[in-house]
């Protein structure tokens, strides 16, 4: 249940209405109280005080009047960069970088600011009439939304400087890196020791492949989350195996292999129904259980940099920086397992197991296939891969970036015609390569 509610929590927070309309409520909160704040008041005491609005009703209603088309104004110049910013964050470093953008929430609090002033000034201008003399007019208030006004002011300077910062790359792959660390701090703890998670094959029924059913998807989208304990209380509840050949971040179609139960006899309805309730499916994939998403963006930004069109390697090395110290701390801690037991100690699900191996996939292939023309790049790829040897704690670790390290070294030499850019690829290659074999 945490996970799908940090799903939903997710869906929230990286849109660009929530944050405004929760301000929006408060508008009408703020209009309640200060509206008892007048009646609340002396007719003659707001009319003594220097600071407060004292007119008449027609220049409060004027004076309302012009804040809220000026406001109106502004907030559409703010919507308008807002939306050009967007637009070249997806040219620049990717569509699924907007995600990333709306999730910032200086940007929902400065649209959010406007929002609500702008609500708040429509309905304070409800309360005051054309005609009634100074002592009657809602001082108070009034004042308050001329405050609200000058905040404004001052969020739009702000919301300028932020989006003039927000376009500089360094920031942009900062903003990704972060997304993906506190994934790694929320999802994994640290390691203790355990090498790698043993084989399906190992644990499951012998007989699974012959006496399992099949349950099928009615959903067609990307896994979100799967609530393993869930699942596994179910099985236990049924003395059944549940096998699931997928994880979070996997494509799934419409009528797809779901899961696997075993024996194939016990298989009801209700179990069907809550396989099906314990994975979510939805449009696109999220962070909450795919560890390879935030990865993904950032190996976004590195295709975009090296591709012809922007010829841009020193953003690919900056990017090449940050995986390195993300994955230095994933690599002091714990996958999440896949195989879950009962309280007997029976194997009662088993889900397809990532391992150190399928992430350092994730963090290396592309970047390597895009940059084998930049000797720059290769040998900067090498080198991460030699530090990242400081952090190695099982062998798993060891094997894949011993593995990446010899692919990253053949396809930089595959093309290259340059001796002194080979020899130096061959040098870093087998400096690194030594380095990892000697790591305790």
């Amino acid at each position: 249940m945490f996970d799908r509610a940090f799903n939903i929590w997710d869906k929230l927070r990286t849109s660009l209405w929530f944050v405004p309309l929760v301000m929006t409520v408060l508008a009408v909160v703020l209009r309640e109280v200060a509206v008892a704040i007048d009646a609340s008041l002396d007719d003659g005491w707001a009319l003594q005080r220097w600071w407060l609005n004292s007119g008449s009703g027609d220049d409060a209603r004027n004076l309302l009047s012009t804040l809220v088309a000026a406001l109106i104004t502004m907030a559409s110049v703010m919507f308008s960069i807002t939306m050009v910013v967007l637009s070249l964050a997806s040219n620049q470093y990717g569509s699924r970088l907007v995600r990333t953008y709306m999730s910032d929430l200086r940007t929902q609090l400065a649209l959010g600011t406007f929002a609500m002033t702008i609500v708040y000034c429509l309905l304070i201008l409800r309360t005051v009439e054309q005609d009634i003399p100074p002592s009657e007019v809602p001082h108070v208030s009034v004042t308050a939304s001329l405050v609200l006004a000058l905040v404004c002011i001052v969020t739009l300077l702000l919301f300028l400087h932020v989006v003039a910062r927000s376009t500089i790359a360094e920031q942009i792959i900062q903003r990704v890196t972060d997304e993906l660390e506190d994934s790694i701090e929320r999802m994994l703890p640290a390691l203790d020791g355990r090498s790698c998670e043993p084989a399906p094959e190992d644990v499951l029924p012998c007989d699974m492949a012959e006496c399992a059913a099949t349950v099928r998807s009615r959903e067609e989208g990307y896994v979100q989350a799967i609530e393993y304990e869930d699942l596994a209380e179910l099985a236990a509840r049924h003395d059944v195996v549940i096998r699931l050949d997928f994880r979070a971040g996997t494509f799934m179609c419409k009528e797809g292999w779901l899961a696997k139960v075993h024996p194939a006899h016990a298989l009801c309805p209700a179990i069907e129904e809550a396989i099906r309730e314990n994975i979510l499916i939805g449009a696109r994939r999220t962070p909450t259980q795919d560890i390879e998403f935030s990865i993904r963006h950032l190996v976004d930004v590195a295709l975009r940099a090296l591709s012809p069109g922007i010829n841009d390697p020193n953003t690919a090395i900056a990017v090449i920086d940050r995986l390195r110290g993300a994955l230095a701390r994933l690599m002091g801690k714990r996958l999440p397992s896949t195989t879950y037991r009962d309280e007997e100690g029976t194997v009662r699900v088993v889900g397809d197991y990532t391992g150190f191996g399928g992430i350092f996939d994730a963090a290396f292939h592309q970047i390597r296939q895009a940059g084998a023309p930049y000797p720059a790049v290769v040998i900067h790829l090498l080198r991460a891969i030699g530090r990242l040897a400081e952090h190695v704690r099982v062998e798993e670790q060891r094997d894949a970036l011993l593995r990446h390290a010899g692919m990253i070294a053949a396809a930089g030499l595959r093309g290259l015609e340059e001796p002194r850019d080979r020899a130096d690829i061959e040098e870093v290659r087998a400096a690194v390569e030594d380095k990892l074999r000697r790591t305790p």
